[in-house]
Parts: C-alpha cells; sequence; structure tokens
C-alpha cells in the first residue's frame, strides 16, 4: 500500500494534513476498473486515524480504490483556527472543499465517508455538489434529539458566551503534563465503549512529546473544541435530517 502525507492550505491561513491512500498491488482487473475515489471525515474531537483501518481494509480488498483522510482544523496534526473564529459547519464545509479541490477531484465523481459529526459534514456537503458526490457512506450518524425553537436559541446564546468567556482567559502559564496512561484513560473516558487498540490510534495524532526540563506529553486538539460540539436541530431541522 502506497501512503503519501499531504499538506493542505487553507483560506484562514493554516494547513490541513492528511494522507492519501492507494493499492501498490496491480491486477489484471484493475486495468479495466476506474478509479473509485473515496474522502473520508472523521467525528468531532478524533482525527483521521479513527478511519484508517477501515481505509487499509477497503483498499486491500480493491485495487481500484484511492482513499484520502485528513486531520480536521484543530484536531489531530491540523492547525488550529485563529483565536475568535468558530470551529462552525461551515468552516469545516469549505475546508472540505479545499481538500477536495487540493485534489484535482472537484472534476470528476468522487464518494464520502463521514463518521458521526463527520457524518453531518458529508450530508450536508453531498446536498450542496449533488452532481459530484457517487456515494455517501454515514456512520453512526444519528441526528440530535430535536430542540424547541425557544431553546434552540439559548442553546446558541450560551455557546456564544462560553466562546467568548473562554477567549478572554489569561493565557496559562503553564501546561500541564501528562503520561500516556493518563492520555490512554482520558481517550477511553471521553470514547465509552472504545478498545485499547482503537484508543491508541487515536494518541499517535493526538498528543505532543515534550521535551526540554520537563518531560510527558499535551494534547494537540485545540481546547476551544471541548466547549460544545454538537450539533442540535430545531423541529423542523429534524424532521428534515
Amino acid at each position: 500500500m502506497n501512503i503519501t502525507k499531504l499538506n493542505i492550505s487553507c483560506v484562514w491561513g493554516g494547513t490541513l494534513t492528511g494522507i492519501l491512500l492507494k493499492n501498490d498491488v496491480v491486477t489484471t482487473d484493475s486495468h479495466c476498473q476506474k478509479t473509485m475515489k473515496i474522502i473520508g471525515i472523521h467525528g468531532w474531537l478524533d482525527n483521521l486515524n479513527s478511519l484508517l483501518p477501515l481505509a487499509e481494509k477497503l483498499i486491500n480488498h480493491h485495487p481500484n480504490y484511492e482513499i484520502c483522510l485528513y486531520d480536521g482544523a484543530g484536531h489531530g496534526f491540523s492547525s488550529h483556527i485563529p483565536k475568535g473564529i468558530d470551529y462552525s459547519v461551515v468552516r469545516n464545509l469549505q475546508d472540505l472543499r479545499t481538500v477536495i479541490q487540493s485534489l484535482g477531484w472537484d472534476k470528476e465523481k468522487y464518494s464520502i465517508i463521514g463518521h458521526s459529526f463527520g457524518a453531518a459534514i458529508g450530508v450536508t456537503y453531498t446536498a450542496s455538489y449533488p452532481e459530484e458526490v457517487l456515494c455517501l457512506v454515514c456512520l453512526d450518524s444519528l441526528p440530535r434529539g430535536e430542540t424547541s425553537l425557544e431553546d434552540y436559541f439559548k442553546i446558541q446564546g450560551s455557546r456564544i458566551d462560553a466562546s467568548l468567556k473562554y477567549h478572554k482567559r489569561p493565557p496559562r502559564s503553564h501546561k500541564p503534563h501528562l503520561t500516556s496512561e493518563i492520555i490512554l484513560q482520558l481517550i477511553k473516558i471521553m470514547r465509552p465503549g472504545i478498545t485499547d487498540e482503537a484508543a491508541k490510534l487515536l494518541i499517535e495524532r493526538s498528543i505532543r512529546q515534550d521535551t526540554g526540563l520537563s518531560s510527558g506529553s499535551s494534547f494537540l486538539i485545540d481546547e476551544v473544541l471541548c466547549l460544545d460540539g454538537e450539533i442540535h436541530l430545531t423541529h423542523d431541522e429534524s424532521l428534515n435530517s
């Protein structure tokens, strides 16, 4: 299997990191098969490694598959967006479009695999570019419980206040240094039911090894993502989802 590392520049000034997977085994049938291009979108607080085992299995079973996985902004090895800018659905859609255009896939058909929040992004993107998307696969994509219009706007208000409060905090004098075992337990606590193997796979693109006088590790993920990543739907939006 051939894996190419990707670094994709975004209009907001940061870089999205990703990988492009291709099969390095050429079969007789593969010459007659058109390349199936697939892009994978991971869930909130995850990284591209959450879809890596699935992508590897697909590549191994289908020599004509070509799969792109990328870390969303603020996740994995990708850049954090500038302070004060929201990690909104629109922002994620714009980044997805940037990745697809950088690959040159916007001139042809491709498929999308989305997990959790990534599935929600995939649905909205597919509806926005139906002439390009050949197939959409959604994993764990149950919509959030519907919210009354009154509660919906209260939630939006509380999210705005929480974001402003976070950004007004004075910078930390130091960041906590975590051991591998503590990080593994934190990953499992945030994702009930996840196996040690899956958690360790996420950790590979979730932490940075600190150097200097203090040893340990620190999380790469942008802390602002932890404020609220849920999608809240009004009654009408729930019916249409």
